[in-house]
């Protein structure tokens, strides 16, 4: 009941004309962005999340119209600088040889897959290359991301090369594996290998052998152009090839360590010729591993736990300038403490170039460490003896667009960028 002295409210006769009627709808959605604004947007999408991609493309038209643009590959390549790892090849061996693959992006290569009794020893400009002797060939190289293989045998000029005498015909055979070691590397002329798909290749193979008291090593390069094998060089040395540790290219040249030797065995494909350089260890290292290339310089890592050790050396066209950059990383933030008291190694098998990234293994399985954010993640519980990251760009996998709902769940086909 209303107070007795209370006069009522009225409502004013000028709100009551004024006042907008209430929306009957929620807020109006936000004004589309401008074409060059949104392209901008999506050539920064991180290289190593592909599925970012798709989807934006999957979307709706304009956006999928806009990555499809012929330009858009390049500029996007360009910005994105050196090609992302979309995963890395490992072998697995148990009553034979199996090539794993494992994705480390958003979106792995449709290619990617398991491979019984096929052996990978390399990877590098968008290709892989595996031993496969039981198949037509001897070597398989592939693009993971197109699919695309090329099947290559091996002359006979090369057996020596590829089996050495040190080791038992059963044992190799028994095995399916090879003594040499092998590296695939892009052949076009200017590339800066950030998309090789398609391109000419190079296969190099350099290995050791004996003749009657005289130690020998071996070298032989095949053309994916000429589809042939060159003439074998060879040269007397006192140096053991390691057949399954990482190479490093740096032009023509192709850089393969030696075995509990402190020299890098270095073959030409372009001269066909064959040197060796001498790392210049220092005292408190027992042991340098070759890792790749960082920076258009050799990279050599060590662990002397807790800390890993990594040295940068410029190599020339006449050999080794020395030592250009030591660093030391302090492993016990990085890696499991039991794993860094444990008196089992732990060691570097791994590098992916161009994004910094070093691969340790330990008794608890396999890290990666970013170098230089130091982030540390265990990427495969196994003990895994060799890393070979595959580096490419990917955008995934859509078919045609439908209407925009549909769109987005449509996964065929493949396409790089």
């Amino acid at each position: 009941m209303r107070p007795q002295n209370q006069i009522p409210r009225q409502k004013s006769p000028i709100l009551m004309a004024t006042s907008p009627p209430p929306p009957r709808h929620g807020p109006h959605p936000p004004p589309e962005l401008p074409e060059d604004v949104m392209r901008e947007i999506l050539l920064r999408v991180p290289a190593d999340d592909p599925a970012s991609l798709v989807r934006a493309a999957a979307a709706c038209k304009s956006w999928r119209g806009m990555v499809s643009d012929p330009e858009f590959a390049p500029a996007y390549r360009l910005l994105g600088g050196a090609p992302p790892m979309l995963g890395f090849l490992y072998d697995d061996r148990r009553k034979y040889w199996i090539s794993h693959f494992l994705p480390t992006a958003t979106s792995p290569p449709l290619a990617a897959r398991d491979l019984e009794h096929w052996h990978a020893l390399d990877s590098r400009h968008g290709l892989a290359l595996f031993y496969a002797p039981r198949s037509d060939a001897h070597f398989v190289v592939c693009d993971l991301v197109t699919g695309e293989r090329w099947e290559i045998r091996a002359d006979p000029k090369c057996y020596d090369i590829m089996w050495s005498n040190l080791l038992s015909d059963r044992r190799l055979l028994e095995n399916d594996e090879i003594s040499c070691n092998a590296s695939v590397l892009c052949a076009k002329d200017g590339c800066d290998h950030l998309d090789c798909h398609g391109g000419p290749f190079l296969v190099a193979l350099v290995g050791h052998d004996v003749e009657g008291h005289r130690y020998m090593n071996y070298a032989a390069v095949y053309s994916s152009v000429t589809r042939e094998w060159s003439e074998v060089t060879s040269v007397e040395q006192v140096h053991t090839i390691n057949g399954t540790g990482h190479s490093a290219v740096v032009g023509n040249n192709v850089y393969v360590p030696c075995v509990e030797d402190d020299s890098v065995v270095v073959y030409n494909t372009r001269d066909k010729e064959l040197s060796v350089i001498k790392v210049p260890l220092e005292e408190q290292q027992p042991y340098l591993d070759l890792m790749g290339l960082e920076d258009g310089m050799l990279l050599f890592a060590s662990v002397l736990k807790p800390r890993l050790y990594l040295w940068s050396m410029e190599a020339g066209p006449r050999g080794a300038a020395g030592w250009a950059r030591r660093r030391v990383i302090e492993l016990g933030s990085l890696l499991p403490l039991p794993v860094l008291e444990d008196k089992l190694d732990v060691s570097a098998v791994g590098f992916a170039e161009g994004v910094g990234v070093i691969f340790m293994k330990t008794r608890a399985g396999l890290y990666k460490i970013e170098l230089e954010s130091g982030k540390s993640d265990q990427v495969h519980g196994g003990c895994i003896d060799k890393v070979m990251p595959y580096m490419s760009f990917y955008t995934g996998a859509w078919g045609p667009l439908k209407a925009s709902d549909e769109a987005s769940r449509t996964v065929a086909g493949a396409t790089t960028i």
